[in-house]
Parts: structure tokens; C-alpha cells; sequence
């Protein structure tokens, strides 16, 4: 997300934020036929099963961020989440890591955070590891890798002139490689390092605004598919837009601009711009094509208030 004035930085810290669930509805997260699937929950959260675990990125089930309103709410509820194993974190911005979420995921859950925000993470209940740049540990079954992403850190705008915590992470498990970039700007040398070290990825969970090219540290729909290309995934499903009004970009720029140059590159069936709610599936079968589940998107008037 874009920063907020500064005038802002005050309300953040002092805003107790007063959270009700979402009123939308929930969808099944379990389907025998796939061995990994990607249930889009909105903004950069993703709910992905491998197999019998499941891994929540960027935990997010609130609404408006002080005086930001959320235009599309998250498409389950913390009740509707199943037993969470791993939660990872990219970053601690407040619009990526709402410890209001984390307090509700399941308590035997591990919280995967990057080296440096330490700080930050005094609320959290759950087993907690902060990871180092291509820093590897095994949860639950699954082998997860911190990787490097441009991003800033901190959790309250300010904060970020001398907090540079942010990562992404590489997941393995059951025969499956996700990637999730969390939130960044485009660095080749980083990208095709993580391709390099990882070839085979499965999946690219790469964010698309809200920037139009050149920001450092948001990548554009274009600079997002030289991401998914540098990395060599087999598909991507683009995250971190719609969710919140921004001033850089209009609400609907990200995905019409993500289309025409997925029309233009050729990149039909590999690339798949969810709407919040839908789950992509990967099946057992190595030779059978992805699918996606168009279960009805939540409402959109009534997010939740902080």
C-alpha cells in the first residue's frame, strides 16, 4: 500500500482498533482431486493447501486501515479459516500483518516473520521464528525458505526510515513450490537467484499495485510478470490489489493492465487473476490443467470496521 501522510502516523499508533468479522460468506477449502490449492482471501492473504496443511500468507481478515476503507472484504472469517499450520508474514505493514487476524488463527500455528521485526511481535500467542534472507526451516511437513524482496519495513509508516524487515518465502511440500512475494518492487538479480535455486516452482503469488512501473518498491502488472518470469513458475495468480482505495492507481487499473499484457505476451492458462473468494486448484494428475472454482464473491459494501 501506499504510505499515508504523516499527519496519520499518529492516529496508527494510537487507533485501538475495534474489529467485527466480515459478513461474508465461506467456501469449502478442501478438495481431494488437487494437490495444492490457492484460495485468494483478499489484498496479499492467501489460504494454500498442500495436501493435508495448510499455510495463510499476510493474515488480513479486517477492514479499514485507520482512514483507508476496505472496498472488497476478505472472503472468509477467522471461524470459517481451517486449523492454520504455518502463517507467514512478509513484512509487518499494517495492512499485511493485523494481529487482530493472528490472535484468532488456530494457537498451534507457527507465525514466519523476516530478521528485524522482532519488535513488533510482543501480541503474538503463537510460536514465532524470524528468518534471514534464503534462511530455511521445516514446519509441519512443509520446507519454507525466507527469499529476498524489495520492500520497506516497519510496521507504522514512519518507522520504515530504519526498519528494513520484509522477505518473501518459497514453500515446499507434497511435490509442490509455491512462491510468495509478499509485497516489492522488481529486482532482477533477486527474482532470477530465487528461479536459479528453486527451479520448478508450481506457483508465483506475486502483488500488482498499486504502482506503474519504476517504484522501488511496488511492483507494476507489468514488472509483476517479468517477476513470474525471472522466477520461472508455472503459473501466477496476482495478489495485493482491489481491496483497498489507493491514490497511485484506480481500483480497477491493476487488473485491466495485467490483462492486456497477459493477452499480449500470450501468457492465457498460466496466468489467473482470481476474484476475492475464488480458489485456483493444481491437480494430482502432473499432465492436467489448473482450475478455478467461481464460488460468489463476498459483498462489497459492508467490510469490516476498525
Amino acid at each position: 500500500m501506499p504510505r499515508p501522510p504523516l499527519l496519520l502516523v499518529c492516529a496508527v499508533v494510537a487507533c485501538a482498533a475495534a474489529h467485527h468479522d466480515p459478513a461474508v460468506r465461506g467456501m469449502p477449502i478442501d478438495d481431494p482431486r488437487a494437490s495444492l490449492s490457492a484460495l485468494w482471501v483478499g489484498h496479499a492473504t492467501v489460504l494454500l493447501r498442500f495436501g493435508r496443511r495448510f499455510v495463510l500468507t499476510d493474515p488480513n481478515l479486517g477492514g479499514a486501515i485507520v482512514m483507508v476503507p476496505r472496498v472488497t472484504p476478505p472472503s472468509l472469517t477467522p471461524r470459517e479459516l481451517p486449523p492454520i499450520d504455518v502463517a507467514l508474514v512478509s513484512h509487518l505493514h499494517v495492512d499485511h500483518f493485523d494481529t487482530w487476524t493472528v490472535r484468532r488463527i488456530d494457537h498451534r500455528a507457527d507465525v514466519l516473520y523476516p530478521a528485524g521485526g522482532e519488535t513488533y511481535m510482543g501480541s503474538v500467542e503463537q510460536r514465532t521464528r524470524a528468518l534471514k534472507p534464503w534462511e530455511t526451516v521445516q514446519r509441519a511437513g512443509l520446507r519454507i525458505t525466507a527469499v529476498p524482496v524489495h520492500h520497506t519495513g516497519g510496521r507504522y509508516f514512519v518507522d520504515a526510515i530504519w526498519n528494513h524487515a520484509s522477505t518473501g518465502y518459497v514453500i515446499e511440500g507434497g511435490g509442490r513450490t509455491v512462491f510468495f512475494a509478499g509485497d516489492t518492487g522488481y529486482d532482477p538479480r533477486a527474482f532470477k537467484e530465487i528461479g536459479r535455486r528453486f527451479p520448478g516452482i508450481d506457483l508465483a503469488l506475486v502483488p500488482i499495485a498499486p504502482a506503474r512501473g519504476g517504484n522501488r518498491n511496488h511492483a507494476s502488472p507489468q514488472e509483476a510478470l517479468q517477476i513470474f518470469a525471472d522466477v520461472g513458475a508455472r503459473y501466477m495468480i496476482p495478489i495485493h490489489f482491489e481491496a483497498y482505495h489507493s491514490t497511485a492507481v484506480p481500483l480497477d487499473e491493476p487488473r485491466k493492465l495485467l490483462g492486456a499484457e497477459v493477452d499480449r505476451l500470450g501468457l492465457e492458462g498460466r496466468v489467473f487473476a482470481l476474484h476475492t473468494g475464488e480458489r485456483w486448484m493444481l491437480p494430482n494428475d502432473e499432465g492436467g490443467a489448473p482450475w478455478v472454482t467461481h464460488e460468489k464473491a463476498p459483498e462489497p459494501a459492508k467490510a469490516a470496521a476498525r
